[in-house]
């Protein structure tokens, strides 16, 4: 158990050898406490075994040519008590390298306090920092400049009215706010961070088809989602996916919409 607060933590990540690439690739995140109360965060980014892969095997995935990165800056506060909390729960556990077969990620923890010094391992939290790694990425990249905050649009149109529910998850700043419009009136509030994770989980549960989509905001009665980009998905026939899924999509929106 750390029980000090931390000095440095530093995470360490790989995607086993079976992840081929263009999506195999490494990740090492280093974290110190500032004294104004920041997150200091340093990460690289590396994406690996490119190089007998052409250009259309990598775009044709989503991806860029280049697409490692690097940055070195401070996020809010919450990030250092976030990261703190998490720290002082964990135990790290002995990691053993050579055992690790094809199929298993690569992860190690490595924790410095002032009274303990450093301590290596997998911690036994192992599913929590990996989660709060993607989210410190994804945090980075805001900051950066290079993404931005996670936004999702309901709108419902029936009979002349016009119901919307707008999400904005900002990953730098730990906050969600749902803004709600109906008849010329709006209405916000915050949602609890740890609500986030369950709704990502649904929103990209589905396929979302790009040849159903508007590209233009809906005119026309019907209900439609909108991810932050110029489509909108009519959610009757241009959401598909496991009929499990879709149905859970469907009930995150209503219950957006009626918050």
């Amino acid at each position: 158990m750390i029980e000090q607060r931390f000095k440095m933590i530093e995470i360490r990540y790989q995607t086993a050898q079976v992840v081929p690439p263009p999506y195999a690739h490494f990740f090492t995140l280093q974290l110190h406490p500032t004294s104004e109360g920041r997150l200091s965060i340093n990460l690289t980014m590396t994406y690996i075994d490119r190089e007998e892969l052409d250009e259309e095997e990598i775009t044709g995935e989503g991806f860029s040519m280049n697409d490692d990165y690097q940055w070195a800056g401070h996020l809010p506060a919450i990030w250092e008590q976030t990261v703190s909390d998490l720290a002082r729960k964990t135990q790290l556990k002995t990691f053993n390298e050579e055992k690790l077969s094809d199929n298993q990620d690569y992860f190690l923890v490595t924790i410095e306090t002032y009274a303990q010094g450093n301590q290596s391992g997998t911690p036994s939290q192992r599913s929590e920092w990996q989660f709060l790694s993607q989210e410190l990425i994804q945090a980075v990249y805001e900051v950066s400049g290079k993404e931005k905050p996670f936004e999702a649009t309901y709108l419902e149109i029936e009979s002349g009215n016009r119901t919307e529910a707008h999400l904005t998850a900002s990953f730098a700043g730990r906050e969600v706010r749902l803004e709600t419009r109906r008849a010329n009136q709006t209405q916000s509030k915050t949602l609890p961070w740890k609500e986030l994770k369950s709704m990502m989980e649904v929103f990209f549960a589905v396929d979302y088809n790009s040849e159903e989509a508007l590209l233009d905001v809906p005119r026309k009665p019907g209900r439609y989602l909108n991810l932050g980009t110029p489509e909108w998905y009519e959610t009757g026939t241009a959401i598909i996916g496991d009929e499990g899924a879709v149905s859970k999509l469907r009930k995150v929106l209503i219950r957006l919409i009626q918050s």
